[in-house]
This record gives C-alpha cells, structure tokens and sequence, in this order.
C-alpha cells in the first residue's frame, strides 16, 4: 500500500509546530493489520496443517512441566520459560500440542493462549523478524478481547507504525493498548509462544538463494530476545515460552545477568524418559504396519506374528531415545513397494560414525548414518541422477513459487537440465524417508513455501562432504547447469513465441538471479563465455515475456512500454544482479563484460518510449 492510500481517509489535521497527528477513520484496522501479519507462523494457520503434534503418550513429563509454570490464572515467579534441545527432538510438536491443550481448555473465561509465531527457515515470511511484532499483536487483539479497541486506535492513528522499527511497533501495539486498560494485575495471564527461534534468519528476500547470513543470524535472534525481554519488563500479564535449538549465542545470552533472574531453561533432552516415549511410537506405528500387511495379504514370517517383542525392543534401542531417527527409519520402512520387514531387517548393527552426541545441535551422527544407508539402498545405477536432481531441488527450491509440490518442481528441473521428462522424478522416488514426494502444492496459496526436505538434518548431510561422502551435492555444479538450461530457453524467445510453460516461466523470472550465484566462482574463460551466450539472448522480449507470464496481460504493444518503466526484473533485477556480480570479477574492465552491462542499459528507443508511457 502506497504512502497516499494509508491517508486517503484522513480527516482533521492538527498541526503543532512541526508535527502532524493523524487519525484515519476510514480503515478496518484489524484488517489491516491482519493483511501484514505472517498468518502462516500462527498455530492453527492452514500453512502448517496438520500442524505437528506429540504422538499420544509421548512427552507428557516436559508438557505436564511447561503447564505448572504457567499456572493459567496466577503468573510465574519467572515469566520466559526457554525450552531447549538438538534437532529433531520435538520443539514444534511440543509447542503445537500446548496450543491445543491451552485451547482446549474448560472452566476459564478467557482464552490462555495469547498468541503464538512458529519461525520457519525456508519461508520468507516467517524465517525474519519483520512482521513479529504485528504477527503477535493481532493475535493478542483475539485473545484479549479488551485490548482490541486500542490496538486498532494505534493502528488507526499512524498506519505507518506497520513500518517502523519492531522496538516502536512493541511500544505502540502492545504495551500501549495494555496500558491504556489501567490495572492490570488483576488480568489473567496469557501465554505467548515462539517456537524455532533458531530458524530466524533474517534472509534477504530478493537474493534468497544467497546464503551469506551467518553474522546476521546470531545478531537477530537476539534481537528477537531482546524484545521478549523489554515486553515482560513493562509488567504485562504475558508469559513467554520461547524453544529452540541450543545454539551458543542464544545460550549465552539466556545466562546473561539481565536474562538469567527470569528465565527458567528446560534442557528438553534431561527431561522425560526418551526411551519410552520413542517406544510408545515405534509400537504404535509397527502396529499399524503389520495391520496393513495382514490387510494385503501378505503371510506372516515365522511362528511369531511381526514385529514380536524382539523386533520392537532392537528397534527402540536403536533409536536411544531420538525421535526424529524412529520416524525416519518408520518412512523408510512404510514402503507399498516393498516388505517393511525386510527393509527393518537391512538396517545396519552398527554405524561407522560412533555414538552420536545428544548434547550439541549439530546433525546426530545415527541418524547421518541412517541417512547413507538410505541413499546406498538406491540403486547403483541410479545414484549419480539422484545426486544431481538432489543438488538443483537444495539449491533452487527457494525460487520455485509456493504452491509447487516435488513432481512439478522435478519436471521443470528436467525440462532444463535436458532430461527425459519424469527422469528425475523416478529417481528420487527410493527416498521418500526424507523427501516429500506425495504432496500436492496448494493453487492460489501464495503463503505455503516450497520445501522439498521432510527435514533440514538431511539437507545439512547432503551439503556437508565429511557426512555425505559420494553423495555429497555438487552446489555450484548444480546452479550451473539449471542457468544454461535458462539461458538456452531465452536464447530462443521472441515476442510472439509461445512460452506459456512452466520451465519458460521458471527461467524468465529467476535466470538473475542464478546467473549472479551460478558465475561468482567461475574461472575467467568460463565466465566470459556465459557473458557471450547472454549477450545472444534478446533480453527486452525475455522482460516483456516475464510481465505478460506474471500479469496474464496479452496486449504486447502496450506491455513493452509498461516493462521498461516498472518492471523490476528489468530495471533493478537484471541490471542490479548482473553489476553486482561483475562487480566481484578482478577482469571487471574487460570489454566483453562492459558490453553486457550495456545490453541491460535501456537505449534510445527505450527512453523514447519511457517518456511516451507517462
């Protein structure tokens, strides 16, 4: 929404010395405020449906811990709680199913749940700190029905306030509108989830696939603390529980003389019997696989019915209490296309990489070992594919739009890479322990992220090569050869040619992008032969292409004048991308390079038709 829209409605303007105070009557706030929030990080959105849940049984020690330090209607001696583990211990099915105990509950006349942000690192909309603050402030305008009133006169009063700083969007839309109701200490106590903060990341939206954030991380997740501790600061009748890895900086900052006095950390892996809520999940599961292969007809095995105490009892020892391993090896298993009990059986006695280490967050060495042992049953004649579509899937499935499930994404990577169509589809398929391969993307969804990998522990192993060995991806290799398959479709578009397909629409719109990553290590001769190739490229019709494909406009006379005057593939993507990666290149004076920077450069005939638009 442009500066002027937010005013449109504006009445009574005071003026006093040099400041204005507004009040823009002719808006729904709630609305308003509803359209900028991340609705996919809330509990109950539709992006994470199902959400995750603990598996009945499971977990019930830390669930029964976190539930007497809220205490619902009195408030805790200490009001962050900080719940932390390695990957794959459950934080998120920890923190969904308190969500819905605390809806669930009977006899309160208010709602506990207060609001709830689920970071997520893969989704632009939830893996950064800008719409945190709105995120929970609408939120706790549901849960607090009192509060409403004045969260939407704040909004009311200075729309811009969606813009400002989150320490300003803090005070205005939640500490303010608690103010205003006077006593508070007489206010039940609401409970305020952020679950992943380790997954807040702070990613450049415009260049996503450039992973250079590592300093930006750890500066704003605490941030992001930092917040939570200057909103329980003001007194507010909020509790925080907050989980996440236990990354250092994180640790460190909640052990911190400001932090520590109000903080109770639960180390979530000193908790509970892990043994026995893994096998409470492995029985159930292995149950309700033998129930399907008595229902196919499949005969039993032996004297004993499967699994047998011996099989459960193996099975769970192998897990020592890892969750996240039980329900790789239960998918793996879960196959129609082959027995679940000779697959357990295959499973290796022992791991080449030792016992792995339950105190730190780095991928546990078992389950990096049941990684490879999942990628060495795939066939040997299969496997150099499956890397090279496993590299394309990491590093392009930031750019493929959200409503993309695995088979499609596939097909245009084939399409590209030039692959029979459904080659790299089929040799994925021995992997759907670790890749969503069934999904169906959802039409019209614009909030559901693209995500390939069931987990981020088997993305991490595959780009590490001291895990992954042979089946370490080949990242540049891979942005490499999806760029020529880009440039090789460009290379043939004109105007009037037909390109309403899906790898057309992939190259058009995102070829700048993996042309700035694709070319930042090239070797000189390599990289002035792509230059070469992209001066051939007729890239005004490849721009106007891209608008037409984004607008469904026909009209191609009146799109060549709109695309040279706002098309931001055109005029910041194409140009800012190519500079600023020439811009690395010690040869950046060569000619060749200049004459490419030139081909961005609108020309004569461009200016004329600019001036002529307006």
């Amino acid at each position: 929404m442009s500066g002027a829209s937010y005013f449109r409605n504006a009445r009574n303007f005071v003026a006093k010395n040099t400041t204005f105070n507004t009040y823009v009557s002719g808006i729904d706030a709630l609305q308003f405020l509803y359209e900028h929030a991340a609705t996919g990080a809330m509990h109950d959105s539709d992006e994470r449906y199902p959400p995750p849940m603990c598996h009945p049984g499971t977990r019930e020690v830390v669930i029964v811990r976190i539930k007497d330090w809220y205490g619902f209607q009195t408030r805790p001696d200490k009001p962050i709680m900080w719940v932390h583990a390695p990957a794959g211990y459950g934080k998120t099915a920890i923190a969904g199913t308190i969500s819905k105990l605390l809806e669930e509950v009977e006899g309160l006349d208010f709602s506990p749940l207060g609001a709830t942000f689920h970071f997520w690192r893969t989704s632009p909309e939830r893996n950064s700190p800008a719409r945190f603050i709105i995120t929970i402030a609408y939120q706790l305008a549901m849960s607090v029905p009192e509060l409403t009133p004045h969260i939407e006169n704040a909004v009311k009063r200075n729309p811009m306030i969606l813009r400002k700083t989150l320490e300003v969007q803090l005070m205005k839309l939640i500490v303010e509108p608690f103010k205003a109701l006077g006593e508070l200490e007489n206010m039940p106590n609401r409970l305020v989830i952020v679950d992943g903060l380790d997954e807040c990341i702070n990613s450049d939206q415009e260049y996503t696939v450039d992973r250079r954030y590592a300093e930006d991380q750890e500066k704003v997740q605490i941030r992001i603390l930092d917040i939570i501790h200057n909103l329980q600061s003001h007194r507010l009748p909020l509790s925080f529980l907050i989980l996440s890895r236990p990354e250092a900086w994180i640790g460190q900052h909640m052990q911190s003389a400001s932090f520590e006095r109000i903080v109770e950390a639960v180390d979530l892996y000193a908790v509970g019997d892990h043994m026995k809520d893994t096998e409470t999940y492995i029985r159930a599961e292995l149950s309700r696989i033998a129930a399907r292969i008595r229902g196919d007809g499949t005969p039993e095995r032996g004297d004993e019915e499967w699994p047998g105490e011996w099989v459960v009892q193996t099975f769970v020892q192998r897990t020592n209490g890892h969750m996240l391993y039980a329900s790789t090896i239960i998918r793996h298993i879960d196959n129609p296309y082959d027995d679940p009990r000779k697959l357990l059986e295959r499973l290796p006695e022992s791991y080449a990489y030792g016992n792995f280490d339950l105190a730190h967050s780095s991928p546990f060495s078992s389950l990096n070992a049941l990684y490879m042992h999942i990628m060495q049953s795939c066939p040997k004649s299969n496997r150099p594919l499956m890397i090279e579509v496993l590299a394309e899937l990491y590093e392009c499935a930031e750019l493929f739009h959200p409503n993309v499930d695995v088979r499609r994404a596939v097909a245009v990577l084939d399409r590209l890479a030039g692959r029979v169509p459904g080659q790299g589809f089929r040799a994925l398929r021995p992997l759907h322990a670790v890749l969503r391969l069934s999904g169906t993307g959802k039409p019209d969804d614009r909030k559901t992220h693209f995500s390939p990998f069931i987990h981020t522990s088997f993305s991490d192993f595959l780009h590490n090569s001291r895990l992954s060995l042979e089946f370490a991806i080949d990242q540049q290799n891979g942005y490499r050869r999806i760029l020529d398959g880009c440039l090789d479709c460009m290379s043939k578009m004109t105007s009037q040619s037909e390109t309403d397909t899906d790898h057309y629409r992939f190259a058009v719109r995102v070829w700048p992008i993996l042309f700035y990553v694709a070319t930042s290590e090239l070797p000189h001769a390599e990289y002035l032969e792509t230059m070469r190739k992209l001066l051939s490229i007729d890239l005004l019709a490849c721009s106007i292409k891209a608008l037409v494909l984004q607008n469904s406009i026909d009209d191609l006379a009146s799109c060549e004048s709109l695309i040279i005057d706002t098309s931001p593939a055109y005029k910041s993507g194409h140009f800012n991308l190519l500079v600023r990666g020439s811009s690395l290149r010690i040869f950046k004076s060569e000619p060749l390079i200049q004459q490419a920077v030139t081909h961005l450069i609108p020309g004569p005939r461009t200016l004329t038709m600019q001036s002529s638009s307006f």
